[in-house]
């Protein structure tokens, strides 16, 4: 019973950052959704003991990339098309970033949705993907550099840029 509690307070902690990041990484609802229960499956069986919440939390992006990554290779996923899920954001400029992020190349959008949207520093994503520290850097570099081409003249406001 004790344990049940347990899950269903993960789950509630970590649902929305769980899927948000398997969406990114797969491009479509329905591997997101197996991924985001793989990982509360996963979390079940393991039972694994955090330091503390940092942890914790590195630990569920970390088994949810993973688990993208594994999803991504498998044989019957590579006839996949894509779907594009749509975010609720207040401007309508933000709608406009987001859909253009989720063009990106996988380890591009994981990276840019991890810094911008999770709050993540550099060195942390390097850790949760497994990669260097310039190879995330670089990756980000392109990223922006991707985005600023799709988004140049689109906003009203030419001070903001990415």
């Amino acid at each position: 019973m004790r344990e049940t509690k347990k899950v269903e307070e993960m789950l509630e902690k970590y649902a929305d950052m769980v899927y948000r990041i398997a969406l990114n990484r797969c491009g479509n609802i329905e591997n997101a959704e197996d991924i985001f229960q793989e990982v509360f499956i996963k979390y079940a069986e393991k039972k694994p003991h955090f330091n503390n919440e940092e942890h914790e939390k590195a630990w569920f992006i970390r088994v949810t990339i993973n688990l993208s990554k594994n999803i991504k290779q498998a044989i019957w996923n590579k006839k996949v098309v894509a779907l594009e899920e749509a975010f609720c954001f207040e401007k309508e400029e933000e709608n406009e970033v987001f859909s253009f992020v989720l063009e990106l190349p996988t380890n591009y959008r994981t990276v840019i949705y991890l810094l911008y949207y999770e709050g993540y520093k550099v060195r942390e994503i390097a850790t949760f993907m497994k990669k260097s520290e310039g190879t995330i850097k670089t990756w980000l570099f392109r990223a922006r550099e991707i985005l600023r081409k799709k988004l140049e003249g689109g906003f009203e406001d030419e001070s903001r840029k990415l």
